[in-house]
């Protein structure tokens, strides 16, 4: 979990401590360094506040509407579409194909869904930049990951990277000659970065890792969460058809359905972090200076203290404790949670609340409500399968089945 002389943290308020604590740095993705380098989420300190303050322009609350309600429901039509003509699909494939496009918009990489070669050529990088941020879990040879991220990155900016980039660089000129205004330049990742390049004084190299990690994360950790949330809906269905069928009915439901999932199912089981000193937390608890802190999620989620004594079982109805989130710690606390958490995730109700006409469902949600009333059900004749390329619980492949939404029960 992080070696034999790891701290490692499995109840809830620790973990809480010490994702809020301003002296345990970010240690999981060092390993990773060939994407990770100099990355939003490995920075510390003013370094990573600075950068923060820039891309939180970005991640706001409009844009987040903007992108859910015109940007993935017309991407997630063109990408069901075909499946649901052949009659069957892979979860873990339609989850990437269609969170890709999304996230290429965040990050600042021109992309047509339409086009599929790009789409897949697109799709071939991200899964490369994928294991070479989450190398520390990774069940391959280290170096031999290394050496094929590397020369997908070289690809990536000859191919894909390099002409999104100039087209930004020749908008931000445009710009600051007066020819064109903001609200012209493109809203995402790169396009900030290029415009606080001497403000953040962060290189190219820096820029372009960045905008990896963001097509990487987006797209891994979306699809990720979209197939465990229809994989627990389905499993559940087998004792409770009324909730997989509520799920189809209420976009709510279906949004506290993700909420459940993702606290049994992180994108990480576990987090790292590093004390820059001593730090004792409010029980005495040492972590000593220079010590591997390692918070285990799968665990800390699950702790019967917080969330009862079924904590480890899906239940959406589950009422959500008070001082916690309805996902526990699965997008961290503290000056590192998850920038996009309200993209993935929406905009989280209280217990028994109502959501309003401008609320949030989050990426996901939308994604497993569109599946679902497309009739998406699990393949009887294929179960799915777990990934050996990594130590992570995710799936490599999930196929399903498409019949009739009105057939679902």
């Amino acid at each position: 979990m992080g070696g034999p002389d790891a701290i490692v943290l499995s109840r809830w308020q620790h973990a809480r401590e010490a994702y809020r604590s301003k002296d345990l740095r970010q240690a999981m993705y060092d390993e990773g360094a060939v994407i990770m380098e100099d990355c939003l989420l490995v920075l510390h300190g003013e370094a990573h506040r600075r950068r923060r303050r820039v891309e939180n322009r970005l991640f706001r609350r409009e844009v987040f509407a903007h992108w859910e309600r015109r940007v993935l429901h017309t991407t997630l039509a063109a990408v069901l579409a075909p499946h649901v003509a052949a009659g069957r699909a892979d979860l873990r494939a339609l989850g990437y194909r269609a969170a890709i496009s999304l996230t290429a918009t965040i990050a600042g990489v021109d992309h047509d869904p339409a086009d599929e070669r790009h789409t897949s050529r697109l799709e071939e990088f991200v899964r490369a930049f994928s294991a070479g941020a989450t190398l520390a879990h990774s069940t391959r040879d280290r170096d031999d990951v290394r050496r094929d991220v590397r020369a997908q990155l070289r690809a990536f900016r000859s191919g894909m990277l390099g002409e999104s980039l100039d087209r930004r660089r020749e908008l931000l000129a445009r710009l600051d000659a007066g020819e064109i205004a903001e609200d012209d330049l493109p809203r995402d990742v790169a396009t900030l970065l290029l415009a606080h390049q001497q403000d953040l004084h962060i290189s190219p190299a820096a820029i372009e890792r960045e905008i990896c990690f963001y097509l990487q994360a987006g797209a891994h950790s979306t699809a990720d969460a979209y197939t465990h949330a229809l994989d627990e809906l389905f499993r559940r269905a087998a004792a409770h058809p009324e909730d997989l069928a509520a799920a189809l009915a209420d976009p709510a439901f279906a949004q506290r359905c993700v909420h459940e999932s993702l606290r049994l199912n992180p994108a990480s089981p576990v987090a790292w972090r590093q004390p820059l000193r001593t730090v004792q937390l409010r029980d005495g608890t040492l972590l000593p200076e220079g010590s591997r802190v390692v918070i285990d999620l799968a665990s800390v989620n699950r702790d019967p203290a917080v969330w009862g004594p079924d904590a480890g079982k899906f239940n959406p109805h589950r009422p959500v404790p008070e001082g916690a989130n309805a996902w526990g710690l699965s997008f961290g606390a503290g000056a590192h949670a998850c920038i996009g958490a309200e993209l993935d995730g929406g905009m989280e109700l209280l217990n028994g609340g109502e959501p309003g006409d401008d609320h949030l469902y989050g990426t996901v949600a939308v994604m497993v409500a569109a599946t679902l009333a497309a009739g998406g059900g699990p393949d009887p004749a294929n179960p799915p399968v777990q990934d050996p390329n990594t130590q992570r619980p995710h799936f490599s492949s999930y196929p399903i089945v498409f019949a009739k939404a009105q057939e679902q029960p």
